[in-house]
């Protein structure tokens, strides 16, 4: 018994150490380095002409430290200097895209990027600069540099070989256990997600997907607007998400339903961009999901590639120019070497400076001095700051459905028409934050006369009311309306079709 026991825990201890300290070529940590360096560099970029107005002394910055009471927990620095750094970051970027000095690069890029998010909480600092940042470091922990890079084209053109490039993608065999790294903590993110998901009642009723893309407060999101008029849909999609977030961590190791489990993980966050407005976000996951990548895709890769290119000849020419893309890059940054890439980089963050300095972003050397702001008058600033208390009741009103099923305290099968004896949903959603609300909700003829009325109170941290009625069968058919009251004030009303023959009565509710 006890040998059996050593046997299993020796053999677990092994399975442990090859999967942390395997030595593999890190073709998914290159990926990553250059799909999560590119998507960075790009928007970063445009905060630049605002760098001084963002992270500098100079400027307005909103550090995250001072939210918590930690002022000057992290020191700003002057203006000048925050352009010359933010500039050297944006360098760092394209220096570790292109395995430029691989290990330097990645390290100053982690650490001046932390350092930015951090001093501005209002804007750059996100969930997916937070993701971004630990990527970045254990990016620098490994040696992603060792494939697919100007460092390994070095390391080749030292060894003698004539045609590097070609064999760039054999690589060196390096430890796995950053990119296992990286694997564990995409996952620990999702299983976070869904954990915060299980606390949020409005997530599994759908409301917050529903809100969310009705709003514009991300992008432009017109998918969004279509998909929130069926929330039974949005209610199957939130328990399908939550589930995949919960079983990516233990699922995504098997060989089976690695590919399916990722692919799921794609279309989830390409829908976050049609449907919820999300650009940045979607980008940087697809550039952590590539850590995932190993030598038996690379191997798929390559033969569906040798395939196309064997019965296309458009495609072989098209595989060329990326070839000597990479062949003129490479040769260019060896000729460049270390001295002229210090000399590059300094004078391109002068240059960066000097730009800077001319836009005059403060109108500093401006004839008329400094740029002022304009005095508000007095009736536009009592008007901002006084709180509105004029809201419509029907501006309260996001929808109003009748139907028959309900899923998750949703109706979520609209109709008009019914026939005596059916149950009838009558459901009213608000848009928060509202108040305590007295709803009426009365069935109407044909002629308006109110055949039945009944009434309730939303609650201010309620989203809905829902009234439930009972068609008897001695209703007539025929043409009725149900009438929505906001505190006595009517906001809405839906018309329904009973079908059936029988003596007209008043009709009964539950």
């Amino acid at each position: 018994m006890d040998a059996k026991l050593d046997s299993s825990s020796s053999s677990w201890t092994a399975t442990l150490r090859e999967f942390f300290f395997d030595r593999q070529i890190p073709y998914g940590m290159a990926l990553t380095r250059i799909a999560l360096s590119l998507v960075t560099l790009v928007y970063l970029s445009r905060r630049w002409p605002h760098a001084r107005e963002f992270f500098s002394a100079d400027g307005a910055p909103s550090p995250l430290a001072a939210n918590y009471g930690f002022i000057d927990f992290i020191p700003l620095l002057p203006g000048t200097v925050a352009v010359a750094l933010y500039s050297v970051l944006l360098i760092l970027l394209a220096t570790l895209m292109l395995g430029w000095k691989t290990r330097i690069s990645a390290w100053g890029v982690f650490v001046l990027f932390t350092y930015f998010t951090l001093q501005d909480s209002l804007s750059t600092i996100t969930k997916y600069s937070v993701i971004s940042s630990h990527a970045f470091f254990l990016l620098a922990l490994s040696n992603c540099g060792a494939v697919w890079s100007v460092d390994r084209w070095q390391v080749l053109k030292r060894q003698g070989i004539a045609r590097p490039v070609r064999l760039l993608g054999t690589g060196e065999a390096v430890e796995i256990w950053p990119q296992r790294l990286l694997q564990l903590f995409l996952g620990f993110v999702y299983l976070g997600a869904a954990i915060t998901k299980m606390h949020t009642e409005a997530y599994f009723s759908g409301d917050q997907l529903r809100f969310w893309m009705l709003s514009n407060v991300n992008h432009y999101n017109p998918l969004g607007e279509i998909m929130a008029m069926f929330p039974a849909m949005l209610v199957s999609f939130g328990y399908i998400a939550i589930l995949w977030e919960i079983l990516f961590i233990f699922m995504v190791w098997n060989k089976k339903f690695r590919i399916p489990i990722l692919v799921v993980g794609a279309t989830f966050h390409a829908m976050t961009y049609v449907t919820l407005g999300l650009i940045v976000f979607p980008f940087v996951c697809f550039s952590l999901y590539l850590c995932f990548f190993n030598e038996s895709d690379l191997q798929w890769w390559q033969s569906v590639g040798r395939r196309l290119s064997g019965n296309s000849p458009t495609f072989r020419k098209l595989t060329r120019i990326p070839h000597r893309m990479t062949t003129a890059l490479c040769r260019g940054c060896l000729q460049v070497g270390n001295r002229g890439l210090i000399f590059g980089t300094a004078t391109a963050v002068l240059l960066a400076v000097f730009v800077e300095h001319q836009m005059d972003v403060y109108g500093s050397r401006r004839a008329e001095g400094k740029y002022q702001l304009a005095t508000l008058p007095y009736p536009d600033a009592m008007r901002m700051l006084s709180t509105n208390d004029s809201i419509r009741e029907v501006d309260k009103l996001l929808s109003f459905d009748v139907g028959c099923w309900m899923t998750s305290g949703l109706v979520t099968e609209f109709s008009k028409s019914f026939k005596q004896g059916d149950r009838i949903l009558v459901q009213a959603t608000m848009i928060p934050p509202h108040g305590d609300v007295y709803l009426e909700c009365n069935l109407h003829d044909a002629e308006n006369a109110v055949l039945d009325q009944t009434e309730g109170v939303l609650t201010r941290e309620e989203f809905r009311y829902t009234f439930t009625y009972y068609i008897p069968t001695c209703l007539a058919p025929g043409e009725y309306q149900f009438v929505l009251k906001s505190n006595t004030e009517e906001i809405a009303r839906k018309t329904i079709q009973i079908a059936g023959v029988d003596e007209a009565c008043v009709v009964t509710r539950k």
